[in-house]
């Protein structure tokens, strides 16, 4: 991660092998191994893990191999969405929808998940980066989906591509 210069409380970062820079809160950084371990205790980690300094909201980034072009997004996320209510039935608070972002279209939705402590949000999106699908997550206390939403918007039309990336592999 490159932090660049800080904007109004926000800072720009470069991630997935420097393929593409966004803005963040100010203070956000990549969690420690450990705080990784215990949030996502499987085998297969995203590539890319951001998190204020509570670890209450985290955002990841995880660049694939499918290839995906903007008339691709919506029927992606539909897809991921599909899957995600199969797991956690009537979860969904916000049903896919296409928007544009800073690097052209994208597709989220928002689902609320019960946590230990208080239920969880999760919005997941999806946006093509070299015609190669980007699959994110941002993750918060449910009881901020609003806000967060908002927040989740501002990052997503802050995302640039850096274009003497291209074809780089991860």
């Amino acid at each position: 991660m490159e932090v660049q210069a800080m904007e109004n409380e926000w800072q720009r970062i470069s991630c997935l092998g420097d393929q593409i820079s966004l803005m963040l809160p100010s203070g956000w950084t990549r969690p420690s191994d450990e705080v990784t371990e215990k949030k996502f205790p499987y085998h297969s980690k995203p590539q890319e893990i951001f998190a204020d300094d509570s670890i209450s909201r985290l955002m990841t980034f995880n660049m694939l191999e499918k290839q995906l072009q903007n008339q691709q997004v919506y029927p992606a996320i539909r897809e991921i969405q599909k899957v995600i209510v199969h797991m956690y039935p009537e979860s969904v608070r916000e049903p896919a929808r296409k928007i544009a972002s800073g690097i052209g279209e994208a597709a989220y939705f928002s689902y609320i998940t019960g946590g230990v402590k208080e239920d969880c949000g999760h919005i997941m999106f999806v946006i093509p980066v070299h015609e190669k699908m980007m699959l994110g997550s941002y993750h918060f206390p449910a009881v901020q989906l609003n806000g967060e939403r908002e927040v989740f918007l501002e990052i997503l039309q802050s995302m640039q591509v850096n274009e003497d990336t291209e074809g780089r592999k991860q």
